[in-house]
């Protein structure tokens, strides 16, 4: 995460904290979350807040509000892989194969030219070499980009 988003999310508990004692009391995030203007608060903030709260303070502080955040972001990066991956699984079995490839890179055409091409994107992105990609495989091609 670059150091200009870690800054903000600083900025977004120094603001929710306004006691300034490094902790977020269930008080200070509902009046966090109506001040972002939501007007609804989650039922299960409860339980949401008890998630968060790895100590079991009662609380959370700076360091469970990052790891929060950070969580969120990466289900949220692994939802948009997910999407992308299912673009190249034209048939829905969890695994891209040549055919399918091509069929989204060339809309079905293959030349010569292309056709090397996805030969070395298979090569580099199979991992354990069954000639298909799988999930896991595609995500760690993509984080190569």
């Amino acid at each position: 995460m670059p150091d200009e988003e870690i800054e903000q999310l600083k900025k977004v508990f120094t603001s929710m904290d306004k006691n300034g004692d490094g902790q977020l009391t269930i008080q200070e995030v509902v009046e966090g979350i109506q001040n972002s203007g939501l007007k609804d608060i989650p039922d299960d903030l409860m339980d949401i807040m008890k998630q968060v709260d790895s100590d079991g303070s009662g609380v959370i502080d700076y360091t469970e509000f990052l790891a929060a955040t950070l969580d969120k972001k990466k289900y949220i990066q692994e939802d948009r892989m997910w999407g992308a991956f299912r673009v190249f699984d034209r048939d829905g079995d969890g695994k891209i194969t040549r055919k399918e490839l091509s069929e989204v890179l060339n809309n079905g055409e293959v030349s010569d030219l292309v056709s090397g091409h996805i030969d070395e994107i298979l090569q580099q992105a199979d991992a354990n070499g069954d000639g298909e990609i799988d999930f896991d495989e595609f995500v760690a091609m993509m984080e190569k980009q």
